[in-house]
């Protein structure tokens, strides 16, 4: 009888002499056990509580994303009305919209397009220097 205990016991947990068990070997019974104890302890509901795990996963994950391309178009939306407020005079863009004379429209929008210009050529003389930058570096 003890020697039938004992190969038991060797089964489940192999000696810590043997030269040829390795820890994985030693361990991987205990964790089958582990994993068979929990799934006969929870019921049928672990396989629903499974689904929720990795439903709740990725709800998370997209309202993490959602959030984070919200925060990103409100960051854009912000500059891109500060970029207006600089480039383009609210009062000769208010002129331009609006029922005034032909004349007033026409002086509202030259003086538009004469700013617009001004951007553009520092926007160009940016490029250039970023590009020359670039090409020195390299």
């Amino acid at each position: 009888m003890r020697h039938q205990w004992q190969a038991l016991r060797e089964l489940l947990w192999p000696s810590r002499f043997d030269p040829t068990a390795s820890q994985e070997r030693r361990i991987a019974p205990l964790h089958a056990c582990i994993v068979i104890a929990i799934a006969l302890a929870a019921g049928p509901e672990i396989f629903a509580a499974m689904e929720m795990t990795a439903l709740l996963e990725l709800l998370g994950a997209t309202l993490f994303l959602t959030a984070f391309a919200a925060g990103a178009k409100l960051v854009v939306l912000n500059m891109w009305s500060a970029l207006c407020r600089i480039a383009l005079p609210t009062p000769q863009l208010a002129v331009v919209r609006s029922d005034a004379s032909f004349s007033a429209k026409a002086l509202a929008l030259v003086y538009v397009t004469a700013h617009a210009a001004w951007y553009l050529a520092l926007a160009f003389i940016v490029g250039a220097w970023t590009r020359w930058v670039v090409r020195l570096a390299a």
